[in-house]
């Protein structure tokens, strides 16, 4: 769009239809938008989380490990745990558990076969020297 100097008349051509002066192009204006603000980054804190992930505090590890130990209750609770999804971080410590309690049931079990083994050892050595085979 071109716009005549002399009397403003807007046009598409190079000269002016009403005095014949020579147009210029006509400058549009460029509005630039205002930047927005920054959004300052807010620190998540434990009470903007669900219900679901929200961290155990050293006590209530502590606690469930207190709890885990009692002969029968301690069991029910473990397994309950074990599959309840109310809070994650729970369940996992219950898992990690379960696993410790494998482990250790585990060495138990070979310990006592080792001790076991070595004291049929024992007998049958006795029971050859006792018949005087050689």
């Amino acid at each position: 769009m071109f716009v005549c100097p002399n009397c403003g008349t807007q046009t598409d051509g190079k000269f002016c239809p009403k005095c014949g002066t020579a147009t210029v192009a006509q400058v549009q204006p460029v509005s630039y938008a205002a930047p927005a603000p920054a959004v300052q980054p807010r620190a998540i804190t434990k009470e903007d989380l669900p219900d679901q992930y929200k961290p155990l505090s050293a006590w209530a590890y502590w606690g469930l490990s207190i709890l885990y130990t009692v002969p029968i209750v301690g069991f029910v609770f473990l397994i309950i745990n074990s599959f309840n999804s109310s809070n994650i971080n729970r369940r996992s410590f219950t898992r990690s558990y379960w696993i410790n309690t494998i482990i250790a049931v585990t060495i138990i079990i070979i310990l006592i076969a080792i001790v076991g083994f070595a004291g049929l050892a024992d007998r049958i050595s006795e029971l050859v020297k006792s018949l005087k085979i050689y």
